[in-house]
């Protein structure tokens, strides 16, 4: 396989990453790109596929760990689309609808938000998220006995 082949297989390994949710792939498409550009000084065969599994092996053996750490983070957190809704947060910008701004903390992150029903709704008030359109909340504020 000559180095247009390797090269072709990089292609096709990081189209892979990229529609895949991991990054497993992006350390062989590596591993191709290296091993094309040793191709090209007509090295054989045998010692191409060498390059290319020294190289991805490495690369897997020694980044590995700190990908897992960055897609963990410090703190795990359930901050999906799919717990966001039904969640609740404290307004920290006045929700005023008419003037399109308003924002609401949860969890420690802010979220602008608009009223389901249109209301302004003050700051430090306590809402839940009804549904989520892109990145804008729209929100309930709850009743006061609920809020303490």
């Amino acid at each position: 396989m000559g180095y247009v082949g390797w090269m072709i297989f990089g292609v096709v390994l990081l189209v892979a990453e990229i529609v895949t949710p991991s990054f497993f792939y992006l350390w062989f498409s590596i591993g191709a790109f290296v091993t094309g550009v040793v191709a090209m000084f007509s090295v054989s065969l045998g010692w191409q596929v060498v390059v290319f599994a020294v190289t991805s092996t490495l690369l897997v053996i020694l980044t590995r760990p700190i990908a897992r750490r960055l897609s963990k983070g410090d703190s795990p957190r359930k901050m999906y689309i799919d717990g966001l809704v039904n969640s609740t947060g404290r307004v920290t910008v006045e929700i005023n609808p008419l003037l399109d701004k308003g924002l609401v903390k949860i969890d420690g992150e802010d979220w602008r938000a608009t009223s389901i029903d249109g209301n302004t709704i003050p700051v430090d008030s306590i809402v839940k998220v009804v549904r989520l359109e892109g990145t804008l909340i729209f929100v309930e504020i709850l009743p006061r006995e609920t809020q303490k």
